[in-house]
Protein backbone atom coordinates (compact mmCIF):
# COMPACT_ATOMS: atom_id res chain seq x y z
CA UNK A 1 0.00 0.00 0.00
CA UNK A 2 2.66 2.39 0.56
CA UNK A 3 4.60 1.64 -2.62
CA UNK A 4 0.96 2.37 -4.59
CA UNK A 5 0.60 5.79 -2.33
CA UNK A 6 4.06 6.66 -3.45
CA UNK A 7 3.49 6.23 -6.99
CA UNK A 8 -0.13 8.23 -7.00
CA UNK A 9 1.71 11.20 -4.48
CA UNK A 10 4.52 11.05 -7.74
CA UNK A 11 2.03 11.37 -10.34
CA UNK A 12 -0.23 14.06 -8.25
CA UNK A 13 2.99 16.13 -8.20
CA UNK A 14 4.13 15.44 -11.76
CA UNK A 15 0.86 15.89 -13.40
CA UNK A 16 0.18 18.86 -15.07
CA UNK A 17 -3.33 18.99 -14.58
CA UNK A 18 -3.20 18.72 -10.55
CA UNK A 19 0.14 21.66 -11.12
CA UNK A 20 -2.73 23.89 -12.89
CA UNK A 21 -5.98 23.12 -10.76
CA UNK A 22 -6.02 25.77 -8.27
CA UNK A 23 -8.89 28.41 -7.70
CA UNK A 24 -6.75 31.26 -8.52
CA UNK A 25 -6.36 30.00 -11.83
CA UNK A 26 -9.22 27.48 -12.75
CA UNK A 27 -11.95 29.60 -14.04
CA UNK A 28 -15.92 28.68 -14.62
CA UNK A 29 -15.16 27.64 -18.20
CA UNK A 30 -12.30 25.57 -17.59
CA UNK A 31 -14.53 23.90 -14.65
CA UNK A 32 -17.15 23.09 -16.97
CA UNK A 33 -15.22 21.42 -19.41
CA UNK A 34 -13.39 19.10 -17.10
CA UNK A 35 -17.20 17.98 -15.86
CA UNK A 36 -18.42 17.71 -19.76
CA UNK A 37 -15.33 15.38 -20.12
CA UNK A 38 -15.45 13.44 -16.75
CA UNK A 39 -19.46 12.15 -17.62
CA UNK A 40 -17.98 9.60 -20.17
CA UNK A 41 -15.56 8.15 -17.31
CA UNK A 42 -18.46 8.16 -14.97
CA UNK A 43 -20.64 5.99 -17.31
CA UNK A 44 -17.63 3.54 -18.45
CA UNK A 45 -16.85 2.88 -14.62
CA UNK A 46 -19.50 0.04 -14.00
CA UNK A 47 -18.94 -1.59 -17.15
CA UNK A 48 -14.76 -1.25 -16.31
CA UNK A 49 -15.40 -2.92 -12.71
CA UNK A 50 -17.63 -5.63 -14.48
CA UNK A 51 -14.57 -6.28 -16.67
CA UNK A 52 -12.52 -6.63 -14.39
CA UNK A 53 -14.30 -8.70 -12.19
CA UNK A 54 -15.09 -11.37 -15.03
CA UNK A 55 -11.88 -12.10 -15.21
CA UNK A 56 -11.26 -12.85 -11.69
CA UNK A 57 -10.77 -16.88 -10.93
CA UNK A 58 -10.69 -16.78 -7.32
CA UNK A 59 -14.19 -16.28 -5.42
CA UNK A 60 -13.46 -13.41 -2.63
CA UNK A 61 -12.01 -11.11 -4.76
CA UNK A 62 -14.81 -11.85 -7.30
CA UNK A 63 -17.23 -11.03 -4.67
CA UNK A 64 -15.48 -7.73 -3.39
CA UNK A 65 -15.50 -6.32 -6.90
CA UNK A 66 -19.55 -7.49 -7.34
CA UNK A 67 -19.88 -5.36 -3.89
CA UNK A 68 -17.89 -2.13 -5.71
CA UNK A 69 -20.38 -2.71 -9.12
CA UNK A 70 -23.62 -2.97 -6.35
CA UNK A 71 -22.61 0.21 -5.35
CA UNK A 72 -21.91 2.08 -8.43
CA UNK A 73 -25.43 0.79 -9.62
CA UNK A 74 -26.57 2.49 -6.94
CA UNK A 75 -27.66 -1.07 -5.01
CA UNK A 76 -30.27 -1.98 -7.63
CA UNK A 77 -32.17 1.26 -7.89
CA UNK A 78 -31.70 2.95 -11.37
CA UNK A 79 -32.12 6.66 -9.69
CA UNK A 80 -29.27 5.52 -7.32
CA UNK A 81 -26.41 5.08 -9.47
CA UNK A 82 -23.39 6.58 -9.37
CA UNK A 83 -23.68 7.77 -12.52
CA UNK A 84 -27.16 8.98 -11.77
CA UNK A 85 -25.91 11.36 -9.39
CA UNK A 86 -23.73 12.70 -11.53
CA UNK A 87 -26.11 13.77 -14.35
CA UNK A 88 -28.27 14.81 -11.15
CA UNK A 89 -25.05 17.37 -9.87
CA UNK A 90 -24.48 18.42 -13.72
CA UNK A 91 -28.27 19.24 -14.10
CA UNK A 92 -28.22 21.28 -10.95
CA UNK A 93 -25.64 23.05 -12.05
CA UNK A 94 -27.49 24.35 -15.33
CA UNK A 95 -24.93 22.22 -17.32
CA UNK A 96 -26.92 20.46 -20.62
CA UNK A 97 -25.05 17.57 -22.26
CA UNK A 98 -27.48 16.85 -25.07
CA UNK A 99 -26.07 18.41 -27.71
CA UNK A 100 -21.86 17.94 -26.28
CA UNK A 101 -20.34 14.87 -28.36
CA UNK A 102 -17.69 12.90 -26.07
CA UNK A 103 -14.32 13.79 -26.45
CA UNK A 104 -12.04 11.58 -28.72
CA UNK A 105 -9.25 11.67 -25.82
CA UNK A 106 -12.21 10.41 -23.20
CA UNK A 107 -12.72 7.52 -25.57
CA UNK A 108 -8.97 6.50 -25.99
CA UNK A 109 -8.99 6.59 -21.87
CA UNK A 110 -11.78 3.64 -21.65
CA UNK A 111 -10.43 1.88 -24.59
CA UNK A 112 -7.13 1.54 -23.26
CA UNK A 113 -8.26 0.25 -19.85
CA UNK A 114 -10.93 -1.67 -21.34
CA UNK A 115 -7.64 -2.73 -23.73
CA UNK A 116 -5.29 -3.39 -20.27
CA UNK A 117 -7.82 -5.46 -18.82
CA UNK A 118 -9.24 -7.85 -21.37
CA UNK A 119 -5.50 -8.30 -22.24
CA UNK A 120 -3.87 -8.85 -19.19
CA UNK A 121 -1.85 -12.11 -18.72
CA UNK A 122 -3.14 -12.65 -14.80
CA UNK A 123 -5.45 -11.82 -12.70
CA UNK A 124 -2.84 -9.81 -10.47
CA UNK A 125 -2.44 -7.53 -13.35
CA UNK A 126 -6.34 -6.86 -13.95
CA UNK A 127 -6.24 -6.16 -10.32
CA UNK A 128 -3.52 -3.36 -10.04
CA UNK A 129 -4.89 -1.95 -13.37
CA UNK A 130 -8.79 -1.42 -11.02
CA UNK A 131 -6.61 -0.53 -8.12
CA UNK A 132 -4.82 2.72 -10.15
CA UNK A 133 -8.32 4.33 -10.07
CA UNK A 134 -9.13 3.39 -6.69
CA UNK A 135 -5.72 4.34 -5.27
CA UNK A 136 -6.36 7.39 -7.29
CA UNK A 137 -9.62 8.54 -7.16
CA UNK A 138 -9.88 9.99 -3.02
CA UNK A 139 -6.47 12.44 -3.44
CA UNK A 140 -7.67 13.41 -7.16
CA UNK A 141 -11.33 14.08 -6.38
CA UNK A 142 -10.54 15.82 -3.23
CA UNK A 143 -8.23 18.38 -5.66
CA UNK A 144 -10.66 18.52 -7.73
CA UNK A 145 -13.84 18.88 -5.53
CA UNK A 146 -12.02 21.78 -3.97
CA UNK A 147 -12.50 24.10 -6.84
CA UNK A 148 -15.87 22.83 -8.62
CA UNK A 149 -17.47 23.88 -5.06
CA UNK A 150 -16.67 27.34 -5.64
CA UNK A 151 -18.06 27.67 -8.86
CA UNK A 152 -21.39 25.13 -8.27
CA UNK A 153 -21.67 25.96 -4.65
CA UNK A 154 -25.82 25.35 -5.47
CA UNK A 155 -25.76 22.49 -6.88
CA UNK A 156 -26.52 18.72 -5.92
CA UNK A 157 -23.10 18.01 -4.37
CA UNK A 158 -24.00 13.98 -3.52
CA UNK A 159 -21.80 12.31 -6.09
CA UNK A 160 -18.59 14.32 -4.72
CA UNK A 161 -19.25 13.86 -1.21
CA UNK A 162 -20.20 10.21 -1.27
CA UNK A 163 -17.70 9.25 -3.41
CA UNK A 164 -14.96 10.77 -0.77
CA UNK A 165 -16.81 8.84 1.56
CA UNK A 166 -16.22 5.54 -0.51
CA UNK A 167 -13.51 5.38 -1.53
CA UNK A 168 -11.69 5.02 1.62
CA UNK A 169 -13.58 1.66 2.03
CA UNK A 170 -12.77 0.74 -1.60
CA UNK A 171 -8.62 1.17 -1.40
CA UNK A 172 -8.90 -0.57 1.79
CA UNK A 173 -11.18 -3.69 0.33
CA UNK A 174 -8.97 -3.78 -3.11
CA UNK A 175 -5.63 -3.61 -0.68
CA UNK A 176 -6.70 -6.76 0.99
CA UNK A 177 -7.71 -8.54 -2.07
CA UNK A 178 -4.49 -7.22 -3.76
CA UNK A 179 -2.30 -8.37 -0.61
CA UNK A 180 -3.61 -11.83 -1.13
CA UNK A 181 -2.95 -12.11 -5.15
CA UNK A 182 1.25 -10.59 -4.42
CA UNK A 183 1.47 -14.02 -2.50
CA UNK A 184 1.31 -15.84 -5.64
CA UNK A 185 4.55 -16.30 -7.46
CA UNK A 186 5.02 -13.38 -9.37
CA UNK A 187 1.97 -11.82 -8.10
CA UNK A 188 3.61 -8.48 -6.71
CA UNK A 189 5.60 -8.04 -10.03
CA UNK A 190 2.13 -8.35 -11.95
CA UNK A 191 0.09 -6.21 -9.97
CA UNK A 192 2.48 -3.32 -9.82
CA UNK A 193 2.91 -3.80 -13.82
CA UNK A 194 -1.40 -3.45 -14.10
CA UNK A 195 -0.96 -0.45 -11.24
CA UNK A 196 1.23 1.35 -13.57
CA UNK A 197 -0.23 0.77 -17.04
CA UNK A 198 -3.37 1.71 -15.14
CA UNK A 199 -1.61 5.08 -14.45
CA UNK A 200 -0.64 5.30 -17.72
CA UNK A 201 -4.30 5.71 -19.23
CA UNK A 202 -5.12 8.26 -16.44
CA UNK A 203 -1.89 10.58 -17.36
CA UNK A 204 -2.92 10.20 -20.88
CA UNK A 205 -6.72 11.53 -20.15
CA UNK A 206 -5.29 14.30 -17.85
CA UNK A 207 -2.26 15.09 -20.10
CA UNK A 208 -5.06 15.80 -22.92
CA UNK A 209 -7.84 17.27 -20.62
CA UNK A 210 -5.13 19.87 -19.79
CA UNK A 211 -4.58 21.03 -23.38
CA UNK A 212 -8.60 20.85 -24.04
CA UNK A 213 -9.17 22.95 -20.78
CA UNK A 214 -6.53 25.87 -20.99
CA UNK A 215 -5.97 26.49 -25.34
CA UNK A 216 -9.15 28.33 -25.83
CA UNK A 217 -9.00 30.15 -22.17
CA UNK A 218 -5.14 31.14 -23.43
CA UNK A 219 -6.33 32.72 -26.56
CA UNK A 220 -8.95 34.31 -24.79
CA UNK A 221 -6.61 36.28 -22.86
CA UNK A 222 -4.43 37.20 -25.28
Amino acid sequence: METLNELIEQFMKSCPFFKIWKKDFIDPTMSKKFLVTFDSLVKSFPALIAAGAARMTDEETRTVLAVNLYQECGEGDLHRTHYAIYRKFLSTAGIDLSDLPERPFAARWRADLFGYINDAESAGAVLGVLAAGEFLAEPALTSIYSVIYSHYPEADQEYFTKHLVLETDHVREITTILARESKDENGWENVLSGFKLGLSAWESYFNHLTEFMTAPSLIERR
